[in-house]
């Protein structure tokens, strides 16, 4: 079994900054940072992916570099933490 993502990737997968940090709060993954913050948050998001799309990231990757973003941006408690930490099986198997 091949492991290719993490469990916050495959959460905020597909969807836009804003739906993305709904997400996570609805979620209850944000720190207390992170809810005194939401526009310093949205902006970080927002410039990942905008810059995801200057260089042409694939969304995979993406979604790596936004979760390490968010954790070590403190945007994240405990929860979200690990759900950044917990790997997710890639369907393709190996």
């Amino acid at each position: 079994m091949m492991w290719s993502s993490n469990a916050l990737a495959e959460l905020l997968a597909g969807k836009t900054p804003e739906a993305m940090y709904d997400v996570l709060c609805a979620g209850r993954y944000l720190s207390a940072r992170g809810q005194e913050s939401p526009h310093e948050e949205l902006a970080l998001i927002k410039t990942l992916v905008r810059s995801s799309r200057q260089r042409a990231l694939v969304p995979a990757t993406l979604l790596q570099r936004l979760c390490v973003a968010l954790v070590s941006s403190g945007f994240l408690n405990e929860a979200g933490e690990n759900l950044a930490s917990r790997k997710v099986a890639d369907g393709a198997g190996g």
